[in-house]
């Protein structure tokens, strides 16, 4: 298989969400060292690229779930509730990007500006 053929079978694996044990010994058997490994990399790359994770703490209201549907639309978003690390705001990974709007982020800036200004 060639990389166009690889990167194919993965856009097919990551929107049908289906990959069996059938399916990876399949793969395991027809491509070769260097195949697999590119098929890793791209498979990873798809996963990233097609997911949003969105942590936040406290209850997050059906209203602001359906905004952050529609912000990323043909997404899959994965919503995470964070208590202890967030205390309070929203956190936002969406392939290489974050988004981080908790008040604990917003506290440690102006704490370290602080600490720079003495």
């Amino acid at each position: 298989m060639n990389r166009s053929q690889i990167k194919e079978l993965v856009e097919s694996i990551v929107k049908y969400d289906e990959f069996s044990e059938k399916d990876l010994n399949w793969l395991q058997s027809t491509l070769s060292r260097q195949g697999l490994k590119l098929f890793m990399r791209l498979l990873s790359k798809e996963i990233k690229d097609n997911n949003v994770t969105v942590s936040f703490a406290g209850k997050l209201s059906d209203v602001n779930r359906k905004k952050i549907v529609a912000m990323f639309p043909n997404k899959k978003i994965l919503f995470k509730r964070d208590d202890a690390n967030i205390a309070g705001g929203v956190h936002f990974q969406y392939s290489d990007f974050v988004l981080d709007y908790s008040v604990a982020v917003i506290v440690k800036r102006i704490l370290n500006t602080i600490r720079e200004r003495l």
